[in-house]
């Protein structure tokens, strides 16, 4: 029986110092810390607010912003005094957090302008950004108010734990940052007690989770740590910034074909990694494929592996009893008993029906006629956008989107097919991935892939990213 693996979303992070005026200060009692004002720039520090009160700006304030934070065209554009953080008592004793801007050219809160002279109440995950919405430097974290009871001391004392990111049958995902560094997590939470095959199966998680840590891929999201308690696995996962491609398709309705294809490309070299290692991911949809950065030419994160392998009401098991919008058809008709990796084939045949139309492949009101569809794979072109879209490109979904499984493109054969055959797009997209990666064996790893790889001349002009491309 094939390894399913479970997985989710680039690092970042902070440095537990507090830099006021002129220098940098030794750890206070974390007893006294009532706030903190998490960095989301390499080179500003952390803020422990332990007094009532701190100003924030590039003249006399009590956090000091210098050029060893931000370049000359930015600094020049934060006031001396930028803004101020106060702890203030209300009439009926309630303690708030209140941010007052006193900048000239803005402070802004989760990217909407405060106003000079005005104030507002901060809570915890308040993204604070400086003279532009979108120039976004601290985080706010509610130390009062924060449910760190709620999660185990073995979890605590290596992250603290912020925003929920999600949230799902299996439990949810929250942002999570490493003590002590600059470094942000996606921390996926499996609730032991919805599933019976945690409780019975303990070797086997451990061995899944084994096979998830040796997972090493660009394309991949990678498993950083795993905390497991009697009620509780907390897995703690690398984070992508841009979200879920579910949500930029929701976003723009469709990819362009070029930005399809980049995106497909890397999917393929991620599935093609997976295959290689007896590795079948089974639920591959817009919602379990991530994206590095919000840019358009960005890299895919594929994430979410065998989640019905590890939590027995995972997203898998739950989209059997939903809308089986994108399982295979021999998942549906033998109740997934019998089938091999083929089925994530299928399921790229719909990911990239679905990136390039925006709207899938099978659907109906009647969950019997929409399964009847999927069992005999009832599609068509025939909408008028299919006139804009290539003829490979529906070649290729065509000889996915397949119902017998043995007549089905494997990976190997999907990587060589015509459509993919863009040497512009291939040589962008490994210069990307190789440009990116941090690591030298995941770099290596892609090299690997591609050594095989005949880069022809491109066949067509690439797309750009537009208002008004489809």
């Amino acid at each position: 029986m094939e390894n399913i693996i479970n997985s989710q979303a680039s690092t970042q992070g902070l440095r537990e110092t507090q830099e006021v005026l002129t220098g940098t200060f030794d750890y206070p009692d974390t007893e006294s810390i009532w706030g903190r004002l998490f960095s989301v720039r390499e080179n500003v520090s952390i803020c422990n607010l332990i007094n009532n009160s701190y100003t924030f700006g590039r003249g006399d304030a009590d956090y000091r912003f210098s050029k060893d934070h931000f370049d000359s065209t930015f600094l020049s554009a934060i006031s001396k005094v930028h803004f101020k953080v106060s702890r203030e008592c209300k009439s009926n004793s309630e303690v708030v957090v209140v941010l007052e801007d006193l900048s000239c050219n803005g402070t802004f809160v989760n990217k909407h302008q405060v106003g000079k002279g005005k104030k507002i109440v901060l809570q915890s995950n308040d993204e604070i950004s400086l003279a532009h919405a979108n120039k976004k430097v601290f985080v706010f974290h509610d130390c009062l108010q924060n449910d760190a009871q709620n999660y185990p001391e073995e979890l605590t004392k290596k992250y603290t734990m912020t925003k929920k990111l999600g949230e799902g049958n299996f439990g949810e995902v929250r942002l999570a940052y490493k003590q002590g560094s600059l470094e942000r997590y996606a921390v996926k939470i499996l609730k032991k007690k919805c599933s019976q095959l945690l409780l019975n199966n303990i070797k086997q998680i451990n061995n899944e989770i084994k096979l998830l840590q040796s997972v090493d891929h660009p394309c991949i999201i990678s498993l950083k740590d795993v905390i497991d308690t009697p009620e509780k696995i907390y897995i703690i996962m690398e984070l992508a910034e841009g979200g879920e491609l579910f949500d930029r398709l929701a976003s723009n309705g469709r990819l362009p074909e070029a930005t399809a294809k980049f995106y497909f490309f890397q999917l393929s070299h991620a599935v093609k990694y997976l295959h290689t290692r007896n590795i079948t991911h089974r639920d591959i949809k817009p919602e379990n494929i991530l994206l590095a950065t919000d840019e358009a030419y960005t890299r895919i994160k594929l994430t979410d592996f065998g989640l019905s392998k590890l939590a027995a009401d995972a997203s898998q098991m739950t989209t059997f009893c939903g809308t089986p919008t994108y399982i295979a058809p021999e998942l549906l008709q033998f109740g997934g008993l019998s089938y091999n990796n083929k089925v994530d084939l299928w399921s790229l045949g719909v990911v990239l029906f679905v990136s390039l139309a925006g709207y899938p492949p099978f659907y109906s009101d009647d969950d019997g006629r929409l399964r009847y569809k999927i069992k005999n794979a009832v599609f068509n072109f025939n909408n008028s956008l299919w006139t804009e879209i290539s003829d490979e490109a529906k070649d290729l979904i065509t000889k996915l989107l397949v119902s017998e499984p043995s007549q089905r493109l494997d990976i190997e054969e999907t990587l060589r097919h015509s459509w993919l055959q863009d040497g512009e797009m291939q040589r962008r997209a490994l210069s990307f991935l190789e440009k990116d990666s941090n690591s030298p064996t995941k770099k290596r790893g892609l090299e690997n892939e591609m050594d095989d790889l005949v880069l022809p001349e491109a066949k067509t002009p690439r797309i750009q990213m537009g208002i008004g491309d489809r």
